[in-house]
This record gives C-alpha cells, structure tokens and sequence, in this order.
C-alpha cells in the first residue's frame, strides 16, 4: 500500500499509518480520529537520516536506546525508531521482507517501547474479558499463553490484548491488539485449518487468527485477576499440586510481576524505571495474583477451564 494511509484504533490511542497496511489492528475512519486522543504517526524512513545516539548502558548490538528515543534492529528485516511516544519510523532492509515480517515486529518490541515511553505499564501475556472484568494470563515464551486464551474464547471470554497488555494508573486493561498466534499443531487441535490461515512470518509455522475469527472486547475493563501459567503434570503424591494457588507473599509476587514486565531492558534504557516500579507497586496491591495449572493437551484443558471460575480463583483460593 505504498503511498496510502491507513487508519486505526488501539490502547486508546489513534494511529495512522502510511505505505504499511496492518490487518491485526482495528481499523477505524479518519472522522473518528477527531477528538482529543493523541495520533501515533507509522512511516517508512531511511536509517541514514536519523541522528547518531551516544552509547548506552543497556544498549546491545542491535539496539540502542535514550530517553525518548529507542533504535531496534531485526536481523534481515528491518530497522525500528521509535521517538517520544509519539512515532515509529521503519525501514525494510531488503525487498524479500514482507509488510507482513515488518508488522510482526511493529506490533511486538516497536509498539511496546511507544507505550512505555508513553509512561504505560505493559506486561507480557494475554488479557480477555468476561462479565465486564478482565484477567491477564502471563508466562514465559512457550508457555501456553495463547492457546489458553484461545480456549478460553470458546468458553464466552473476548480479546482484549495479545502479547501486549497495557494497564491504565486506575487499573484498567487497554483494549490492544486483538489477535492470537497459534503453533500448527495447537490450530489443528482446535480444529482449525492452518492452510487458511496467514503465518506470522515467512517460513514460520505459526499462525495468524484475528478480525471475524476471534471475539474482541473493545473497551477498557477493571482488572479482576492475574495468572501466571505453567503446565502441570498429574502428581498422585501430591494432588494439590493441580490446584490454583493465590501468592500471598508480597515480595514473591513483587518479584513475579516484575519478571513479566514487557521488555525490562527498554524500560530501563528509556529511564523509565522509576514509574515501571511505581504502576507495578500499584498493581500488585490491588490486584491479587495466582498460578494456574494447566493440563496438558488442549483437550483435558479445556475441560478443566469448564469447571474454574478465573474471575474469582484468584483471590478465593487459599495458599
């Protein structure tokens, strides 16, 4: 779409986009962008135009970083700037690279450094709404994040954000980008053909769902609950050991919570440290947080998701 703009909608901010479509995000008309919400600008832009950024700390061969300023290269796709919360300016490195390769790292470290240069606590996982309430699923890659949040959508739960979870000062999960990333072997458990569905990246067996095929919140929601998921394995020595458990200990849960900030290494290099603990201090009291079992096989777990109610396991369970 070289040369056109495209607009769209999500964390409560108003984006244009010019010469990169990007089908994950909401899109919405150019009237709707009237109010007083701020417009995120996503331009192509060549890499030799932008200023040199003196070393940092926390930067790395592929990335440097200053206050308001993040610069990311991908190996063999493209280069990201990111500046005052405000821009994203991208470059593909090379005519193989698909709009595709470019919006998967658009949508994943480039909007994520926006948002917290924006002073937005984001965290690492899935958020999905029920009832008017919200729970985030978090975990390490690969642990099951969005499979769960797909199987909870057959059971009457909505997207509300997928690898980004962005959450307000008042305790308010943004609505963000409503799509879910599923292995080969997971959308063909759920029955789904992965022939018809787009890859997330070139040469990648993992799969794009998102628009019709998912049902999407599309309002902020209060925060209800927060997991942290790992899979379990049936222990006849220990039955428990399939329960949820709350984390009562405040340093334990202190420490899990930071662990699953979005890109730790951003926050400190954007010198946003400072308001990153404050909002997880924030959260961490209002909000209680529990670990959650899952079964393997998609199949046993969807049968235990039917019989939890994860609005209110959380804080009910006793340690």
């Amino acid at each position: 779409m070289t040369g056109s703009q495209a607009h769209y909608r999500a964390f409560e901010l108003n984006w244009r986009s010019h010469g990169l479509a990007i089908p994950e995000l909401p899109g919405c008309s150019v009237d709707a962008l009237a109010g007083a919400d701020p417009l995120i600008a996503i331009e192509p832009e060549e890499p030799n135009c932008w200023p040199q950024l003196e070393p940092g700390p926390h930067d790395t061969p592929f990335l440097q970083m200053a206050r308001g300023d993040l610069r990311l290269t991908v190996d063999d796709i493209g280069c990201f700037r990111i500046t005052g919360g405000e821009r994203i300016a991208w470059h593909r490195l090379h005519s193989g690279v698909s709009d595709q390769d470019i919006s998967t790292f658009l949508l994943g470290s480039a909007v994520g450094a926006l948002l917290i240069q924006r002073g937005i606590l984001v965290l690492h996982g899935n958020a999905l709404e029920k009832d008017g309430k919200a729970i985030v699923c978090m975990g390490h890659s690969g642990a099951g994040k969005s499979t769960l949040a797909y199987a909870l959508m057959q059971q009457g739960w909505r997207l509300l954000a997928d690898d980004l979870v962005a959450v307000s000062t008042d305790g308010l999960v943004l609505p963000g980008i409503p799509r879910i990333k599923l292995w080969h072997d997971a959308a063909k458990a759920f029955g789904l053909d992965p022939d018809c569905l787009p890859p997330i990246r070139q040469g990648m067996h993992k799969y794009l769902l998102m628009g019709e095929a998912l049902q999407r919140a599309p309002q902020s929601v209060r925060l209800q609950a927060m997991y942290l998921i790992h899979q379990h394995r049936p222990d006849a020595a220990d039955p428990d050991a399939g329960q949820i458990t709350r984390i009562t200990s405040q340093k334990t849960a202190a420490l899990r919570l930071r662990n699953q900030a979005f890109r730790p290494r951003f926050v400190r290099g954007l010198g946003q440290e400072g308001p990153n603990f404050m909002a997880l201090a924030m959260l961490q009291q209002r909000v209680p947080m529990a670990t959650l079992p899952l079964p393997q096989g998609i199949a046993a777990m969807q049968s235990w998701l039917q019989e939890q109610d994860l609005l209110m396991a959380a804080e009910l369970v006793t340690p």
